[in-house]
């Protein structure tokens, strides 16, 4: 009798039949089908390296010497070395840049081959002889694949800025090819031209086309070589960012004209004529720290501290032995700038001083240090006055050369009929006057120049109805200054020296 098979259990047919399903589906399966299966795992693998991988920096902080020329700049990956790597880079500015200091990179596409790990790029850095505040640049990365961006994927460069200062030739401080005679460093100076940025030549585009002759006027003011200063103080311009705003102004310029000399000039020791000059000392002399630092290598004519011995009248002696004091640290600092030449105030002619005592006043604070002095910065005095009074004073200091400043005295002072009651001359924006000579090339005796260095057109404050502030610039006063203008050295006669070398 046959065997019977034993019937196999309905649970264990139900699995024995769901294998055998699965396995005729698996035979099923298209080879297209299994691709996209096998692109689903590589993309799961990738994101599973990606993670612990990254582009990024080499580092978060670069430094760049001033004469660093190409700078290189490395960008790292780390993880799955084996597929290539898209990223993209740029560096712009960070800090207030004179945008000169470096070359800024655009938004770029770089891309790392198989097993690369470092991406080198560069950065042009611009040698501009700076001795001066470090500036920063900012590189950044973005938009990296199939890797993440890591950390840092943003950098400074740091821009040192570390050029040595220049050794200063006492015979030709401005570092010109020709050297000049007489010991007159301005003798073949090529000044900077305040230009559309002067007060004069910002009137020039307000008043477009709408008046000729005024524009003409201003014309004159705002592009004449010699005409015009840029003026820092302490009260506004304050001593922590200083020096950055000094170099970042003088680099500008010298972008914008090469190898020009800028006119600066400094106002803040006289705060009001009377101000106790103790209470600023400490404060003063930080502020002048930061002005030669800002200043270092660039070439400079400063007129130091204009009125600061004018206006002494009203100090007591222990307060001018302070003053001193303030103006010889100021010119020792400044004087360390290599191409820097600095004048001292020395009032005027129909000033408070006689040329002795301006002469002593200027010794003591040191003016042996400084290239020499100038005169009648806040006066309208003859030219001829001028110049005599200079002459006293430089033999009295040892033949220290001098400045006029000429922007509005063609014309003489306007000398009031009560000199006793109302003082020697009208200084608060006398009417009728006119623009004096200009002139590098004197022909006088310790005369550097005759020069507009007082940004002619500015007025002396609300002295009549409708007078503007001190120091806003008045069309109107100005214009008149040059349509009243002389070409000639005006004033009373004197016996003055002239200079037979200095023509």
């Amino acid at each position: 009798m046959a065997a019977r098979c034993r019937p196999i259990p309905l649970v264990m047919r139900s699995r024995i039949l769901t294998l055998v399903t699965l396995a005729l589906i698996s035979l099923a399966v298209t080879p297209a089908a299994a691709a996209a299966g096998q692109g689903v795992a590589a993309k799961r693998t990738a994101r599973a390296l990606t993670g612990s991988g990254s582009v990024h920096f080499s580092t978060a902080v670069y430094q760049a010497n001033e004469n660093a020329g190409q700078f290189a700049v490395t960008v790292d990956r780390s993880g799955d070395l084996s597929a290539p790597e898209t990223f993209y880079y740029g560096v712009t500015n960070m800090s207030s840049e004179a945008g000169n200091n470096f070359g800024k990179v655009p938004n770029t596409r770089a891309q790392f081959k198989p097993g690369q790990s470092s991406f080198t790029f560069y950065v042009t850095i611009n040698d501009q002889g700076i001795n001066g505040p470090m500036r920063t640049a900012r590189a950044y990365l973005f938009g990296a694949s199939p890797q993440p961006l890591g950390s840092p994927s943003q950098a400074t460069i740091d821009l040192l800025q570390n050029d040595p200062l220049a050794t200063r030739n006492p015979a030709n401080p401005l570092g010109y090819p020709q050297a000049p005679t007489n010991g007159d460093p301005l003798q073949y100076v090529q000044w900077y031209v305040f230009g559309q940025q002067s007060p004069a030549g910002i009137a020039i585009s307000k008043l477009g086309a709408s008046d000729a002759a005024w524009s003409s006027a201003l014309h004159k003011i705002a592009y004449t070589p010699g005409s015009g200063t840029y003026r820092f103080w302490m009260w506004n311009q304050p001593a922590s960012t200083l020096a950055a705003t000094v170099e970042k102004y003088l680099a500008d310029a010298e972008q914008a004209q090469p190898n020009t000399t800028v006119p600066l000039s400094t106002y803040s020791l006289v705060h009001g004529a009377c101000e106790n000059p103790k209470a600023i000392k400490r404060r003063f002399e930080n502020w002048v720290t930061q002005l030669a630092a800002g200043i270092g290598n660039f070439r400079v004519v400063l007129y130091l501290e204009e009125d600061s011995l004018m206006e002494t009248h009203c100090l007591t002696h222990g307060q001018i032995e302070t003053r001193l004091q303030e103006l010889a640290f100021a010119v020792r600092a400044l004087s360390r700038d290599p191409h820097a030449l600095v004048y001292m105030d020395a009032g005027a002619p129909d000033g408070w001083s006689s040329p002795r005592r301006m002469a002593s006043y200027l010794r003591q604070a040191d003016i042996a240090q400084a290239q020499g002095f100038f005169v009648n910065a806040t006066h309208y005095d003859w030219t001829t006055s001028d110049i005599r009074y200079g002459q006293q004073i430089a033999r009295l200091t040892g033949g220290k050369h001098f400045i006029v400043q000429t922007d509005d005295n063609g014309r003489g002072p306007l000398v009031p009929k009560d000199r006793a009651l109302n003082g020697n001359e009208d200084l608060c924006n006398p009417p009728g006057r006119g623009m004096g000579p200009l002139s590098w090339n004197t022909g006088y005796e310790y005369v550097d120049g005759l020069l507009w260095f007082n940004n002619p057109g500015n007025s002396d404050g609300p002295c009549g109805a409708g007078d503007p502030a001190v120091a806003q610039f008045w069309p109107a006063y100005a214009v008149g200054l040059v349509q009243r203008a002389t070409t000639q050295v005006t004033g009373p006669h004197f016996d003055l020296l002239k200079s037979a070398t200095n023509q």
